[in-house]
């Protein structure tokens, strides 16, 4: 048998190993199907890098929270998304907090406002909170607002003035669907009796996107 083996044609021999190679991978390729896939058993070590697209995701199926906060940038959006942008700023560049023990935000005065439209955007809030006392600032609040509904919240714990942890930067996003313009979104940020505390270069902004 061996020797009818050697005696085989060159070309024959490649022919029958390519075959059973070729084969051997198309049954390969039929072992695994998703049926076969526990769930919840694939995680994010299992994908390539930057090998998951748009095109494998169920429209719909990304909300909000799947958003890390801060996350999205305006370069990420359409330019025709780009284009329905809304903001609010201060000129000056600080806002003093007026003092307000309510960390709710429910009866906080509004610091900065943006108006919407109707649809689906994305509001987003950011700046520096700033603690200008020599003693510590706790329980303190910044958030978004809207019809009085406290939709995003951030809080802080801020050292004395001219120390390390002072300052904190924060960013708020929070995507939201309304019917109509009749209740714009409304930064707001509580300041206890004794506290001194400002917000510095803050900006709320609306885009729509959809």
């Amino acid at each position: 048998m061996l020797r009818n083996t050697r005696a085989l044609p060159a070309a024959l021999v490649v022919a029958v190993v390519l075959l059973v190679a070729v084969a051997g991978g198309a049954t390969a390729a039929k072992l695994i199907t998703g049926k076969q896939i526990k769930n919840g058993t694939v995680t994010s070590a299992d994908l390539r890098n930057n090998n998951v697209s748009g095109t494998d995701l169920k429209n719909g199926s990304v909300g909000s929270a799947d958003l890390a906060n801060g996350g999205v940038a305006l370069a990420d959006l359409a330019p025709q998304a780009r284009t329905s942008l809304k903001s609010d700023s201060h000129d000056g560049l600080l806002i003093a907090v007026p003092t307000c023990n309510d960390n709710t935000l429910v009866t906080c005065e509004n610091l900065l406002t943006v108006p919407v439209v109707p649809g689906t955007q994305l509001v987003t809030a950011s700046g520096d909170f700033d603690n200008m006392d020599a003693d510590n600032a706790i329980n303190n609040t910044c958030g978004l607002v809207q019809g009085g509904v406290l939709l995003n919240v951030t809080r802080f714990v801020l050292t004395p003035n001219f120390q390390p942890g002072e300052v904190e930067n924060f960013t708020l996003q929070q995507v939201i669907t309304v019917p109509d313009a009749s209740q714009p979104v409304h930064l707001r940020c509580s300041e206890g009796d004794d506290d001194t505390l400002r917000l510095v270069r803050p900006r709320l902004t609306s885009i729509k996107v959809s």
